[in-house]
């Protein structure tokens, strides 16, 4: 009897550590520099952690976390998101790190699976850490259905308050004129004498 394969989180999560270890690999021998590797290591590194918890979230039965992130402005230069170091070229870590090619084909596989496309539905989280690791894979992410947003209350009128009746076009030739200062040639002209 087949043994039923681990779930899709589990898998995720084995094929992201593999590549950890593929990447710290390639270190010792020059073919990645430090910084680079460091960066790359610590972004995988760290998506598998939230991936992780998103999932067990959501294997719980919790509603996803919704985090919104301030909007960047010029007075609030915190709020601006850090430039990315990492190359933004698809596929660029197979180059450097071969083995890499491998767990890309692996990944791919799993993205369509039902059960994986279903986590992904139910952590809608886990598709935006998945987005920079696709790139750097050259893996195609798989299309999901939009999800519904939450309409805005729309203010009600108190009961007692009464209807405002509608407006109603006025023609211009009825409408009144505001008063209007007169002009600087005029104003010489209105200011009184000077006494003699």
């Amino acid at each position: 009897m087949t043994p039923a394969p681990p779930p899709a989180a589990e898998r995720l999560a084995r094929i992201l550590d593999d590549l950890c270890k593929a990447v710290a690999a390639r270190g010792p021998g020059g073919f990645l520099p430090i910084p680079l590797l460091l960066l790359v290591w610590t972004r995988i590194r760290r998506a598998s952690i939230r991936i992780a918890r998103l999932a067990a979230r959501a294997a719980a039965g919790k509603p996803p976390v919704v985090r919104r992130t301030p909007r960047a402005t010029p007075h609030n230069p915190a709020s601006r998101k850090p430039a990315s170091r990492l190359p933004r070229r698809a596929g660029w870590l197979i180059g450097p790190v071969p083995a890499a090619g491998g767990y890309a084909s692996q990944l791919h596989y799993l993205l369509t699976q039902p059960d994986m496309i279903a986590l992904l539905e139910a952590a809608p989280g886990i598709d935006r850490l998945l987005r920079p690791l696709c790139r750097m894979l050259a893996v195609a992410r798989p299309k999901l259905p939009p999800r519904p947003t939450a309409r805005r209350p729309t203010p009600r009128q108190p009961p007692h308050a009464p209807a405002e009746p509608p407006a109603r076009d006025i023609p211009r030739k009825d409408r009144p004129r505001a008063a209007r200062a007169p002009p600087h040639t005029l104003r010489r002209f209105t200011r009184p004498p000077y006494p003699a």
